[in-house]
């Protein structure tokens, strides 16, 4: 069935939701606020409550990833909210924007993401938004973060990615958007001093990172030990050689 074919039923209302989502998805606001008014499908539907019904189904969640100001769009054109309603436009708000950081967090969609977490006085470009969006997803390696979080560079950078992907504080009980794991982001909000618990795991993962670092320093300071320990061995047993290659008359100072 093509997008100028009329609408009729639940079950061409549902192909007529997909479509409206799948649209919504893939183009920007003047875009998407130009097909909605020119799509001859959608200026009357054989039944506008079905379409209705159907297209809130599929975004009710907020886990489909989806811009926010074509969700915007929607609302306004569906109504499915009392705007005289000051809670009900604070979840439609919250709704939105779960959504919005599931698409940015869709590949392909780097650009965008890192206008989203960009900041005057913290610009973000697309490839520092990949690195952020890496250390909160994909293979976990506890060793490699801990070291990471040392920096309080790091650390800041991570608080602010937090905030505008997640939202601050961060609950442990509470999912985050995919592809983001809980392990990592749980971690970076303990790191950052962003997640809520109590004042003593605070304190657990301090004195947990204080003992890395000097876990580290340790490590590298023996490393130089011995690599000094060899490095004179050395020296000792060319002396000792170049001295056993001399005559006894030339041995003799």
């Amino acid at each position: 069935m093509n997008d100028e074919a009329a609408v009729t039923g639940p079950s061409a209302a549902e192909a007529l939701a997909d479509r409206i989502v799948r649209h919504g998805q893939q183009h920007d606001p003047a875009d998407f606020a130009a097909w909605l008014q020119q799509s001859p499908e959608l200026q009357a539907p054989a039944d506008a409550s079905a379409v209705k019904l159907a297209t809130w189904q599929r975004l009710m969640k907020g886990t489909t990833p989806f811009p926010q100001a074509n969700f915007e769009q929607l609302a306004d054109r569906f109504q499915w909210y009392d705007r005289g309603s000051i809670r009900e436009c604070y979840d439609m708000a919250a709704l939105g924007r779960s959504m919005h950081v599931c698409w940015l967090l869709v590949p392909g969609n780097e650009a965008a993401l890192a206008r989203y977490m960009h900041r005057e006085d913290a610009p973000v470009s697309v490839a520092q938004a990949r690195i952020r969006v890496g250390r909160l997803s994909g293979p976990w390696h506890p060793l490699r973060a801990r070291v990471q979080a040392l920096s309080a560079r790091t650390r800041r950078e991570m608080r602010e990615t937090l905030h505008c992907l997640v939202s601050l504080p961060v609950m442990a009980h509470v999912a985050p958007p995919p592809p983001l794991q809980r392990q990592q982001v749980l971690f970076w909000a303990a790191a950052c001093d962003a997640l809520h618990r109590s004042v003593p795991s605070r304190r657990r993962f301090t004195w947990r990172t204080v003992a890395l670092a000097l876990l580290l320093a340790c490590a590298l300071l023996a490393t130089i030990a011995i690599l000094r320990g060899a490095s004179s061995s050395s020296l000792g047993n060319a002396d000792s050689d170049r001295s056993n290659l001399l005559s006894p008359q030339e041995a003799t100072p």
